[in-house]
């Protein structure tokens, strides 16, 4: 699960800032269900199942996310998509001329498999400058390997420590291969190191970054209603919405000319017939009853709300989290759902008893509510007067048991609220 994660010197964040999910063990309230143990040694504390962001349009949000899914691309892709020579795509603070000519820096510190790991590096559009990978096997830190890059020399320096295993000759393989814009974490990974593959799982397996909802396709939910144990997971979770839905039916047919629109330019309609012909389609088909009679009544996805088609293209990718204790990551959760469904998801997440995290953005203040929330899950950011991010929390300000959240963040106590000039839209 994840513990911390900061970033340096990226886009609209120029100074160190640090998103910690550990439990504040000043704060009491909601203990048992908004936050879990992990599976690990003493030096772990408690960690939040859920995290919130809140700020004004363009005060560094996204940012934050985009900087993590930079991290998760790098560790999966860097070594087996890019060519030598090959930029990296990583944008520095660009409003001083000092830290444009700096590296950025990213670090994230998680659990994976009752480990403890500290995994970070420094970039430049050109290179990567330094590396490094910290765990905790047995609660003692063994810093598995260390790579800087020497300037003078025009080369990269490694340091190993003896609990890094696989000897000099593989040691010397893995630093060979790793090109100078590719991580080394990615490289050895490539050539079957053992010992870091749990450390990698928890990138490509348990970390899922999104920009928002709307980026998922209903695709894996209805993969997931082709088995029924799975179809009423999704039918009981769309109905814990209150959406009286009573079954899904999936409908087959066979992609035909008739399935394009008919506007489309002949050059993409014959590359889609040549691509998709004779292939099945499979859509859902929303099973409802008549009020008076009960009766069966089935409704296309067109007929359905843009509400309950959001919510059913989630459902599956949400209970795989759940299942799986994965760490979802979400801009804009409240883009494509209802309010009161993104109550009811945080909710959900907390009365599960899963170790799952959820860390989002919104602008829905109605969540600031310590019935639902407690003080530590709550965050802030917004830009200073140099026009630079900074991300802090709640507890920050020490607000009291019980204290209006709400009306506090509205009123600009605590920050993080957009600064509105007088309009004057009447011209008096």
């Amino acid at each position: 699960m994840l513990i911390e994660f900061s970033v340096t010197n990226y886009r609209s964040i120029l100074e160190r800032q640090t998103l910690n999910m550990a439990a504040s063990s000043y704060f009491k309230e909601l203990e048992s269900l908004n936050t879990f143990i992990p599976d690990q040694d003493d030096g772990v504390p408690r960690l939040l199942r859920s995290t919130v962001l809140y700020g004004p349009n363009a005060s560094g949000k996204s940012t934050l996310i985009q900087a993590l899914r930079f991290v998760e691309d790098q560790v999966l892709n860097s070594q087996k998509e890019s060519q030598a020579g090959d930029a990296i795509d990583v944008v520095p603070f660009k409003l001083t001329a000092a830290s444009r000519a700096a590296d950025s820096e990213f670090e994230v510190t998680f659990v994976e498999q009752g480990v403890r790991y500290e995994y970070g590096f420094c970039c430049n559009s050109e290179r990567f400058t330094e590396e490094w990978l910290i765990a905790y096997p047995l609660g003692r830190a063994q810093k598995w390997f260390h790579r800087v890059f020497d300037a003078k020399a025009g080369k990269d320096i490694y340091k190993f420590s003896t609990s890094f295993l696989g000897g000099k000759a593989r040691h010397d393989l893995w630093k060979e291969q790793t090109r100078s814009n590719a991580l080394f974490f990615s490289t050895a990974i490539q050539l079957n190191n053992e010992q870091l593959k749990s450390a990698f799982e928890w990138f490509k397996l348990r970390l899922r970054v999104h920009d928002s909802v709307r980026g998922f396709s209903p695709g894996y939910t209805l993969r997931r209603c082709a088995k029924d144990e799975d179809r009423q997971k999704v039918v009981a979770f769309m109905n814990s919405a209150d959406l009286s839905i009573a079954d899904i039916r999936l409908k087959e047919s066979v992609f035909s000319a008739e399935s394009l629109p008919k506007e489309l330019p002949a050059a993409i309609r014959d590359e889609f017939l040549k691509d998709m012909a004779g292939r099945k389609l499979v859509e859902p088909r929303f099973v409802h009853k008549d009020i008076n009679t009960a009766e069966v009544v089935e409704f296309d996805e067109s007929e359905e709300s843009d509400g309950t088609r959001a919510l059913f293209a989630f459902a599956g990718p949400w209970l795989d989290v759940i299942e799986n204790e994965r760490v979802l990551v979400v801009d804009e959760l409240d883009t494509s759902l209802h309010p009161l469904l993104v109550h009811h998801l945080v909710k959900r997440l907390h009365h599960e008893g899963t170790k799952a995290q959820l860390i989002f953005t919104t602008h829905d203040t109605t969540l600031l509510s310590q019935k639902l929330l407690r003080r530590d899950q709550v965050w802030f950011m917004e830009k200073d007067d140099k026009s630079a991010t900074h991300l802090y929390p709640l507890s920050d300000f020490s607000p009291r048991d019980n204290e209006a959240i709400e009306r506090g963040y509205l009123n600009g106590r605590y920050g993080g609220i957009p600064f509105l000039k007088d309009l004057d839209f009447y011209g008096v």
